[in-house]
């Protein structure tokens, strides 16, 4: 036999004790195999050897003798010794890789994430929020136009902040009115319950107070109801059988305007036929002689 088929035969030998090795090899790391009969002369055969091996967790000796290098039992493990031993950046470390995919995800989601946007007072749309004392915004201009419309505030009383309409007590009040003619809980604070009911409301339900607003012909409501009842008491009565009404509430015609405008002749006032402050005053205090 020549020494290429020599060697040939001691390589397929020695990839068969590998196998061996790895299923029944002793504890003890430096446990040698049989010598294989290496000559050491033979460098470049036995270094094709070593390295052949060595990719398979074996070591050899120059004289031939092979050992199994414990705790090398992964294909993973064996790269990231021998990138150590080489000096290479660990690439194939699946830590690193791990690492790496972990971070890129990470960039990913951070990218895609975003803070929610704090509102601003003009962000609010009415029933967005439940409005109570001290809050202001875009939202409380428009319940104070609602407010306004219904018959329950006076947009002369609103108090502004940052441009906005300011919900204070005196806008509670008003809405505590609405409350109690819409029969609900007297909050005073405004919910989607609130704000629905608010909105569909009609205003000839309204109890309005006498002086609340400027009276007008055709005008229908509580304060028009009011205003014949003052007038009965100081006997400056309406015809009964004239008074229209609208639903349960009067409705302000001529012939209360000309009741009120006798009255104000007979006490010395401006002669408008329409109850203005001093006017309501007087009818207030005013006693039968």
């Amino acid at each position: 036999m020549n020494k290429t088929a020599k060697n040939i035969f001691k390589s397929l030998l020695l990839s068969s004790l590998m196998s061996l090795v790895h299923t029944n090899a002793k504890a003890d790391k430096t446990a040698n195999l049989p010598d294989l009969g290496f000559n050491p002369d033979d460098g470049d055969e036995v270094q094709k050897v070593k390295d052949l091996l060595t990719r398979n967790v074996i070591k050899v000796s120059p004289t031939g003798r092979i050992y199994e290098v414990k705790g090398h039992r992964s294909h993973q493990s064996h790269r990231s010794h021998t990138s150590s031993r080489g000096g290479h950046s660990s690439h194939y470390s699946s830590s690193h890789y791990s690492s790496t995919s972990s971070g890129t995800s990470s960039n990913r989601i951070n990218a895609a994430y975003s803070a929610p946007k704090t509102k601003t007072p003009a962000d609010y749309s009415f029933g967005d929020r439940t409005i109570k004392n001290g809050v202001y915004g875009a939202d409380v201009d428009f319940l104070i136009d609602l407010l306004v419309k219904k018959n329950y505030f006076k947009q002369s009383q609103c108090k502004k902040k940052s441009g906005y309409a300011v919900y204070d007590p005196t806008v509670a009040v008003a809405v505590k009115h609405f409350q109690r003619d819409a029969g609900l809980k007297e909050s005073g604070e405004v919910d989607n319950t609130v704000s629905v009911a608010l909105q569909s409301w009609d205003k000839n339900k309204t109890t309005v107070e006498l002086g609340f607003r400027d009276l007008k012909s055709g005008d229908c409501g509580y304060d028009v109801s009011t205003l014949i009842e003052l007038l009965n008491l100081a006997g400056f009565s309406p015809n009964l059988v004239k008074i229209e009404y609208c639903e349960k509430y009067a409705v302000f015609n001529e012939e209360i305007i000309t009741a009120v405008k006798m009255f104000q002749a007979y006490n010395g006032l401006e002669v408008s036929g329409l109850p203005d402050t001093k006017t309501i005053a007087k009818l207030k205090t005013f006693k039968k002689k």
